[in-house]
């Protein structure tokens, strides 16, 4: 009885190591006709989790057994599906860019009728709103000397304008010992992530989109046997709006009139410091990505958001500061809605963060998106310094 009772456990402790053990995927994303690195592409396991390559075009992602079917994609290279054996080496796997056929329309103007039927869709569906969970990753540099960096992650609720309202349950501050900090950076990485305008920025999706906007149809191609397009989106001139204003492209599927991603520069950003600190923004540029969730609705995946900065102290000591800002939904399952507060520019991301327990091995084993070697060594330089308040 005994053999047996003792049998039946070692049976149950096998299964159960088989359910939670985990095989790390790690591998390389490059283009295959020129080799560079394809970065923030999507990689997913089959029916499963998924993760976004860095800016090297790495990954790593966990696989609950072996073999498994990777499905990698990206809006301009053509999708596939990789079946991992083993984990004894990473996978360097190349992709296929898209044949782009450039557009040369020489009557009307097909690109407003397209951003017209985007946005006429996009609005059926404003005020829906849709959860999550996500995670956001802040670092800066001073130069080459990494000064600030905030991880959190959260639970979210996101509408076609903008991310909404959130509540952080795991967030990590590291900061190194000059104090200069980003603190609500996180409110403009929120307010970029839908295709919609909204009050602080506008954006060419409106009621009437050539209200604000002029637009030119720039390049096309298939995916998956619809076709994309990649439109030109530029502010009209006198355009004398105190909001954020985007300028870039969209890419918008015309057979479901489905925005795919927006990428540009974000004009009219204003930074403000404090006492004898004075910023002035060089550059912010951004891209978000979204995709079709569960139920068929176009929702957020990703977005990156840059900036690079001059500051002054007393008009003196002229320095560049540059903030790389990574936020994506990593889960649709939503945690306590109830917990959820409104997101506003008055967010203090140290403070939050300082204010959340705080788990080295928890931090160890959760990257989201595999960090580079260059936020590697900006995190273990931060950690190392005595003021660093985790």
């Amino acid at each position: 009885m005994i053999r047996k009772s003792l049998l039946a456990l070692l049976l149950l402790l096998a299964v159960t190591s088989s359910i939670y053990a985990q095989h790390k995927v790690l591998g390389t994303l490059s283009d295959k006709t020129t080799g560079t690195a394809v970065a923030f592409a999507t990689v997913q396991l089959k029916n499963g989790k998924s993760t976004l390559t860095n800016e090297n075009g790495e990954f790593e992602i966990s696989c609950p057994s072996l073999p498994a079917n990777l499905l990698i994609s990206h809006l301009n290279y053509q999708s596939i599906s990789v079946l991992v054996s083993t984990t004894d080496l990473p996978l360097k796997i190349k992709l296929v860019p898209q044949v782009v056929t450039l557009k040369d329309v020489t009557v009307g103007n097909p690109a407003i009728a397209i951003m017209q039927e985007a946005s006429n869709k996009a609005y059926q569906i404003k005020n829906q709103s849709f959860y999550g969970k996500a995670f956001l990753r802040q670092i800066a540099y001073e130069g080459e000397e990494p000064t600030y960096m905030n991880e959190i992650f959260f639970d979210a609720e996101w509408k076609p304008f903008s991310m909404v309202k959130w509540h952080p349950t795991q967030a990590r501050h590291l900061q190194g010992p000059n104090k200069l900090s980003y603190d609500n950076m996180s409110f403009i990485a929120f307010i970029s992530s839908g295709y919609l305008s909204n009050n602080e920025f506008t954006k060419p999706m409106a009621r009437r989109v050539d209200s604000l906007y002029n637009f030119k149809l720039v390049a096309s191609y298939q995916q998956n046997g619809q076709e994309i397009v990649k439109i030109n989106c530029i502010p009209k001139s006198g355009s004398k709006s105190k909001k954020l204003q985007f300028q870039g492209y969209y890419y918008v599927n015309t057979v479901t009139n489905d925005v795919l991603k927006i990428e540009g520069d974000i004009k009219g950003l204003k930074l403000s410091g404090w006492g004898p600190l004075t910023f002035r923004n060089k550059m912010a540029t951004f891209s978000a990505q979204y995709k079709l969730n569960a139920e068929g609705f176009n929702v957020l995946d990703y977005v990156i958001f840059n900036t690079s900065n001059l500051f002054k102290i007393a008009g003196i000591k002229a320095k560049t500061t540059d903030v790389y800002s990574t936020l994506c939904m990593i889960d649709e399952q939503a945690g306590d809605k109830s917990e959820l507060k409104s997101i506003n520019i008055q967010i203090n991301d140290s403070d939050l963060a300082r204010k959340l327990s705080y788990t080295d091995e928890f931090w160890k084993n959760n990257q989201v998106i595999k960090r580079t070697e260059k936020e590697q060594t900006a995190i273990e330089i931060l950690e190392k310094i005595p003021q660093v308040r985790k």
